[in-house]
């Protein structure tokens, strides 16, 4: 799944560079404050360029996207005129231009965002599959179960045996990759809707943490 990004602008000396720049990405175009902030609040977004000095709101957009659950941590591009660029790094923008766009420091600045940009792909999206996994509770049980899906900080599972999980347990299980790496992670149980459980990592080896980490960047490429 590639990379999306939001571009809030209804000028076309500001939509022509920045889908150049963000070539690859899957690029939303919005042109008023009102349907961004209702995308805003309903969908997530790795990154917005959202133009502050040509929509009206947009200050407003900016505040959105950092108390919205799904978005608070996308990288924001903002476009403003010089006296309002305090104000927009002071509401969470990540980078700031001005008009006329310098197409090539906003391609600088998108290029060094883009690390934190997959990262937070990675962290949001989950990626639905079907693996056999084991969960291991303090008391050393063994319960079967079966991976839904993962992302980047956690997964869904099903319990294959009847069983009750709270606190932290052990996952284990094998990813699908040439090795067949085995991943071990300490992790937390966050939900649980009948024999399905939402799970968060806070503990994994190097070498599991390095092979799942590049198990969901292979993924992201499809």
């Amino acid at each position: 799944m590639r990379l999306n990004s939001l571009l809030v602008s209804r000028d076309s000396e500001v939509q022509k560079p920045v889908a150049e720049v963000f070539d690859g990405v899957e690029l939303r175009v919005c042109e008023d404050s009102i349907t961004a902030l209702e995308l805003i609040g309903r969908s997530h977004f790795d990154g917005f360029v959202i133009d502050c000095d040509g929509i009206e709101r947009g200050s407003e957009l900016i505040v959105a996207a950092r108390g919205s659950r799904s978005n608070r941590k996308s990288v924001i591009f903002t476009i403003v005129n010089e006296t309002a660029a305090v104000t927009a790094m002071e509401l969470g923008s990540n980078f700031v231009l001005e008009k006329p766009l310098d197409a090539g420091r906003l391609s600088t600045y998108f290029q060094s965002s883009l690390r934190k940009m997959e990262t937070e792909h990675r962290r949001y999206f989950r990626y639905e599959l079907a693996i056999d996994a084991e969960v291991i509770r303090r008391d050393g049980t063994i319960i079967s179960a079966q991976i839904l899906n993962v992302s980047d900080g956690g997964l869904a599972l099903r319990l294959l045996d009847r069983a009750h999980l709270h606190g932290s347990v052990t996952v284990r299980f094998s990813i699908p990759n040439a090795k067949g790496t085995i991943i071990t992670a300490v992790a937390l149980i966050c939900w649980s809707r009948g024999p399905v459980f939402g799970i968060k990592f806070f503990g994994m080896h190097d070498d599991s943490s390095a092979a799942y980490a590049e198990w969901l960047s292979s993924m992201s490429l499809v």
